[in-house]
């Protein structure tokens, strides 16, 4: 590293200085000079800042570095105020933006780029910014979208920087216009691509504040963006590619789950034995696990995940993992995988053990009520409810049992907190207090502490959260079909909450 240079070794460079001919590295070894010796020679600066504006661009050998040279100059005069040096440097600058010296697309934004950052010359980039305001019109064209959407970019920056709303806002607009237009190009070859560019559209025009809405008719476009997205959204599933695994072999595991309920000497003793015929997860190994499993995964690491409704809408999003935002990555990742342990729980231990009760046992409902009663979870005056909900579960009728149970799921945790103080309404702007949903309940600071580590995960992977079967979500607003509703994760909710209930009896 130049910071490593030893007196001696700068000494040798200060020597040799004036027999280099080659600009990049008489500018580099000059810009050495004068950032690493003392005292401060400004001569070396001059040096430095007169080669690195002395290399030039040519077609035949591009040199992508050229950029970061001119930066430099540019900045190590404004920084030491050279006027003299000022002034070279704004003249070419300006004249590569007026009369390009190559034909590269991104030249003159780069050039752009060069005098924003170093603030080298306000009127200057006046100039830049009428220049590449017509230079875009070259790229208005779906061939050229990238690169009109870069330049129509740095000028938003610009008047954003200057805090001209009227400039921001039309160009804002502009880009919004571009996007759409370019998911409606890209329909016929995805409906995810669309859908992603007219998000992007609706992004933008939500930028634009009421105020300048009336002269961009945003709110029209707004609609229509709106109606777009839900219309190319309905295809999205249809391009999703199912990926299938190897089978596993199970039969040992149901095998073993049938015997553990099997020939229970009451129908008491085999419901204690069925709450216990698999287990939910442990938070702590859990969460080290995918944690695992994300550092060996590369695209978990810099792809993240989307997940996609049944009808094509984007209700989730894992982003890539990164040192801020690990905690959530990790829950939400573990969340999501969780529908595995679900699936095999479900089909290997909870549905066989069931199945074996049925060949032995009728359970009474003044049983369920009951263990409802004396359950310190079930809160008083639902006990009838929940029994018919777990009853309809040892019935058979799923459906019906998930229905009754995840609005009672969400008062169980409602009273839980209650009891421990904790506020679980919200006052709304017109002074009607409201109860929160299961989601907020679970988002409060205490929840995890009150409901346990286990307790807090599953209750979001199984019922409040996207990334999961979302059942209180699901079940709320009437979005459960006759499919779904009977589905492993409805079997999986009724034996998780029947297990909460039974394991809480005083």
């Amino acid at each position: 590293m130049p910071c490593d240079l030893s007196n001696q070794q700068l000494d040798y460079m200060e020597s040799i200085l004036n027999e280099i001919i080659q600009p990049q590295l008489k500018a580099r070894i000059a810009d050495f000079l004068w950032t690493y010796s003392s005292p401060k020679d400004i001569q070396k600066l001059q040096i430095a800042v007169e080669n690195y504006m002395t290399i030039n661009l040519c077609n035949e050998y591009f040199q992508p570095d050229i950029y970061d040279f001119w930066h430099r100059a540019a900045f190590l005069a404004k920084s030491t105020n050279q006027d003299l040096l000022i002034t070279k440097i704004t003249e070419k600058l300006l004249n590569e933006l007026k009369n390009s010296s190559i034909d590269w697309h991104f030249h003159k934004l780069k050039i752009a780029e060069i005098l924003s950052s170093t603030k080298i010359n306000d009127d200057c980039m006046i100039d830049a910014i009428n220049i590449l305001t017509s230079e875009i019109e070259k790229f208005n064209n779906v061939e050229f979208f990238n690169k009109y959407e870069q330049y129509l970019k740095f000028i938003i920056g610009y008047f954003k920087s200057k805090k001209d709303l009227e400039a921001l806002y039309k160009y804002t607009d502009l880009l919004a216009e571009k996007f759409e237009h370019q998911g409606d190009i890209r329909q016929n070859d995805s409906s995810m691509v669309a859908t992603h560019f007219y998000k992007l559209a609706l992004n933008y025009y939500r930028e634009i504040p009421n105020k300048y809405r009336a002269e961009f008719n945003v709110d029209a476009s707004l609609g229509r963006l709106n109606s777009k997205i839900v219309e190319v959204g309905k295809l999205i599933p249809n391009e999703l590619k199912l990926i299938s695994t190897e089978s596993i072999d199970i039969s040992e595991l149901q095998s073993q789950s049938r015997d553990h309920v099997k020939h229970k000497e009451t129908v008491l003793e085999t419901l204690m034995y069925f709450s216990g015929v698999t287990s939910i997860v442990n938070y702590e190994n859990y969460m080290r696990d995918t944690k695992e499993n994300i550092k060996n995964s590369i695209f978990s690491q810099i792809g993240g995940f989307t997940a996609i409704s049944s009808d094509g809408r984007e209700i989730e999003k894992i982003p890539p993992l990164s040192d801020d935002n690990q905690d959530e990555v990790l829950l939400k990742t573990a969340i999501k995988n969780h529908a595995i342990k679900m699936k095999i729980s479900t089909e290997a231990r909870i549905i066989p053990a069931l199945q074996q009760i049925w060949q032995e046992h009728i359970i009474p409902k003044d049983l369920l009520i009951e263990l409802c009663r004396l359950s310190k979870i079930v809160p008083e005056k639902r006990e009838i409810l929940t029994a018919n909900a777990l009853y309809q579960g040892f019935d058979g009728d799923f459906r019906t049992a998930i229905y009754l149970l995840a609005p009672q799921v969400e008062n169980m945790v409602r009273q839980l907190l209650k009891s421990e103080g904790v506020t679980t309404t919200t006052i709304g702007t017109d002074d009607i207090e409201h109860e929160i949903g299961l989601s907020s309940l679970l988002d409060k600071p205490e929840a995890k502490d009150i409901l346990g580590n286990d307790w807090w995960f599953e209750l979001q992977a199984v019922f409040s959260s996207s990334l999961g079967p979302n059942l209180r979500n699901e079940v709320g607003h009437g979005l459960l079909d006759d499919e779904k509703s009977n589905s492993i994760y409805s079997v999986y909710a009724w034996w998780m909450i029947f297990r909460w209930i039974i394991h809480n009896i005083d």
